[in-house]
């Protein structure tokens, strides 16, 4: 019997690395639109700041400036909800991808893995049939266990999209 496990090994270390990387990289990008929308909101809040600083220095009566403040407090709401609103797109794009990514990535995996298979299964020794059913079995069980969590997911991930 013999197949190269060191080959096999190394395509799984090299894949590893690689998938590691990418996933980084799609964290960095999510982590990079989030401090792109947080200096947007600061930049506006300092601008208003300084906007209701100057309405509250202006002199005017403490009646115009309570006026002032009650019909601030709308705006303010309205740009709270915005802002969590495009904090979690950026979180569901976020997720999409890093699904997306596990997906193909799962596919390239299990195809390299059933290849492994079916190369232990051709230089099994004889009488080593019942061993090589059970990993069969074992590799293909696996395998319709992540399709059910990645489905789940899937639906998770969908239904949170579609949330008001």
């Amino acid at each position: 019997m013999y197949f190269s496990t060191n080959e096999h090994l190394g395509w799984v270390q090299s894949d590893s690395v690689s998938d590691a990387l990418s996933l980084a990289q799609q964290a960095f990008q999510g982590f990079k639109k989030l401090v792109e929308l947080n200096q947007q909101v600061i930049k506006a809040t300092l601008a208003e700041s300084e906007q209701a600083w100057q309405v509250a220095t202006s002199g005017k009566t403490p009646v115009e400036l309570w006026v002032h403040q009650a019909n601030a407090a709308r705006p303010v709401a309205e740009k709270a909800l915005s802002y969590h609103r495009q904090l979690l797109g950026i979180a569901t794009d976020t997720q999409a991808e890093f699904l997306k990514f596990i997906e193909t990535r799962f596919e390239h995996h299990n195809i390299k893995l059933q290849a492994f298979v079916d190369g232990v299964a051709r230089n099994a020794p004889a009488g080593s049939e019942a061993a090589v059913t059970v990993l069969k079995s074992t590799v293909s069980s696996a395998g319709i266990a992540y399709d059910a969590v990645l489905k789940a997911a899937q639906a998770i991930a969908k239904a949170q999209e579609n949330k008001p």
